[in-house]
């Protein structure tokens, strides 16, 4: 009996435990239940929009579109500057599983450091890029390999048809179709396309990386039109090449422009590059030496005194001047002709470019009036031309000149200019007295629409002391200095120039580095052109009417047979 009782104890003391222990599971289970219907709800209700923000984020990235960058166009609608379709290659790391693998077949495909492309294909990030704007050949290879995680995007990559020709001015852009250099830095913000953007997915299976239809569409930026001719370009740099390389010159620079209106049909520099090989440029090569380089200009400046003389009236064409048989004691040095001359008359100072005649002239004006033509005729000042860089020149205030800066600055010493702004006063000489604004760029075309330039001048001489001076240059050119940049039956005027070069490590003139100049005009084609053209360091002659002077007479020849030719064209259709 008392063993029957112990049982029943015994089996109530089990239940009560039993039933505590499902009551405790019981409490349990419904507590998690509880904590994560709550944690559901929180995350249905006020977590939503973050949890799908998210989501998008893990299967969506934005991709930028690029808009598509404006040509440069020639005169008559040559292409200089284009764009053409290229491949740029990215990766979606997150799905790449076998990196090493990856890595190895871009790296033979696109030949890349394996390096570069592991740290690249390691970045916790849905978008990188691997190479950009790669041909479709090496696209369709590398598609062929079916990698996972890897994807292609249609881009612009800038083209120039012409290779090197106007390279200088044209200038390069970047990797994003950026202007870096020339017409293409300056007139970046008009060339310059809107970009637009799209998302970037992964498909359902996560085996490749698609474009989604949502995009905005990118915005193609606005054509240039040039003031160049692409064919008097091309005469202007071949014979600039060739007479930098007869003469074993160092480099040399020309530039074609309208007289009237200072329209710029041709301006070229050697050497130049190629801008569809950014990589292998030269240091040094990529220079517009015709408005960068500064240089002191030596006798083809002595038509500054030419102008101011005739402009004040002191002189006939007749009047005398002592040339000193060739020596003359200034203030400071001693001044010396290149042949030893007595008595020229006005003209002939000009004619057979007497150092000593042009300082006496230019003396008897005095300092002040001829500092006052100086400025009149824009030196020492930009000229305004629409391409970066350019150097305004050097020209010293009257207050900072010595006494041997009047004798010496007439004569092209103790000034420095750019190639631009001597051609800029020669066309003063044909234009009939009106100084120009030089401009590269006609029109600006956007959506059909163009918005033009006009050209920009001042009167600063009068008709008639423009036209003594420029018949004074053509008897350079008939009888004098200038004398191989005649043209058969043209009308050709203009004025040699040599220069020898400062050194500043000896702080005196060189006996053996010289800049050989020569600017013209041919005065009797429609419209009137300077042609300006110099030669830095020439070694087999230094002297402008050797070396200069015949290319002058070569792109001239060149140009008028085109011009004429064109027009004769023209009339027969």
């Amino acid at each position: 009996m008392g063993s029957l009782k112990k049982l029943k104890k015994i089996a109530v003391i089990v239940n009560n435990r039993h039933s505590r222990r499902v009551t405790t599971v019981y409490f349990l289970f419904l507590s998690l239940f509880i904590v994560i219907s709550l944690k559901i709800i929180y995350l249905q209700v006020f977590k939503s929009r973050f949890l799908k923000s998210r989501a998008k984020k893990q299967h969506y990235s934005l991709i930028r579109l690029e808009g598509k960058r404006g040509n440069i166009i020639d005169s008559r609608q040559r292409i200089l500057a284009t764009g053409i379709n290229y491949y740029s290659i990215f990766a979606d790391p997150s799905v790449i599983t076998d990196r090493e693998t990856v890595a190895r077949v871009l790296s033979s495909e696109l030949n890349l450091s394996k390096k570069f492309l592991l740290s690249r294909l390691g970045r916790k990030k849905k978008f990188v890029w691997i190479k950009r704007k790669v041909s479709l050949d090496e696209k369709e290879k590398l598609e062929s390999f079916n990698l996972k995680g890897i994807g292609f995007i249609r881009e612009e990559k800038r083209f120039y048809p012409q290779d090197t020709l106007f390279s200088s001015a044209l200038g390069i852009v970047d990797i994003d179709n950026k202007g870096l250099e020339g017409l293409e830095l300056f007139y970046n913000s008009y060339l310059d396309g809107k970009d637009g953007w799209t998302r970037v997915l992964q498909d359902s299976a996560s085996r490749k990386v698609i474009l989604s239809t949502q995009i905005v569409t990118p915005q193609r930026g606005a054509d240039i039109i040039l003031t160049v001719d692409a064919q008097i370009q091309y005469l202007t740099e071949k014979y600039l090449q060739e007479t930098v390389k007869d003469f074993d010159a160092k480099s040399g620079s020309a530039v074609v422009m309208v007289a009237s209106g200072g329209e710029i049909l041709a301006l070229a520099n050697y050497p130049s590059f190629n801008p569809n090989r950014v990589g292998a440029i030269i240091p040094g090569s990529m220079r517009n030496g015709a408005i960068s380089d500064m240089f002191e200009p030596g006798s083809v400046f002595k038509v500054v005194t030419l102008l101011a003389a005739v402009n004040e009236n002191k002189f006939s064409d007749t009047d005398k001047f002592f040339c000193e048989n060739g020596s003359f004691k200034i203030p400071g040095t001693i001044l010396h002709d290149w042949k030893p001359y007595a008595e020229l008359s006005f003209k002939e100072v000009f004619m057979k470019s007497s150092n000593i005649g042009v300082a006496k002239i230019a003396s008897s004006l005095g300092s002040e009036v001829f500092s006052r033509y100086l400025k009149l005729l824009g030196l020492g000042q930009l000229t305004g031309i629409d391409l970066p860089a350019e150097t305004k020149g050097a020209l010293k205030p009257l207050r900072k000149w010595s006494k041997t800066s009047a004798y010496i600055i007439p004569i092209g010493q103790e000034i420095g200019v750019n190639l631009l702004q001597l051609a800029r006063v020669f066309a003063v000489v044909v234009n009939g007295g009106y100084l120009v604004k030089p401009y590269i760029v006609k029109d600006v075309c956007s959506q059909g629409f163009c918005r033009g330039r006009h050209p920009v001048r001042k009167r600063i001489f009068s008709a008639s002391s423009a036209q003594r001076a420029k018949n004074i240059l053509i008897k350079v050119v008939k009888n004098g200095t200038g004398k191989r940049a005649a043209v058969m039956d043209r009308e050709i005027g203009g004025k040699t120039g040599t220069a020898q070069k400062y050194d500043s490590k000896l702080k005196k003139y060189s006996s053996s580095k010289y800049r050989a100049t020569f600017v013209g005009f041919i005065a009797d084609i429609s419209p009137p052109l300077v042609i300006a053209i110099t030669v830095d360091e020439p070694k087999k002659s230094h002297f402008g009417g050797v070396v200069a002077a015949p290319a002058f007479k070569k792109i001239a020849q060149g140009i008028i047979k085109y011009i004429e030719t064109s027009k004769h064209l023209a009339q027969k259709q």
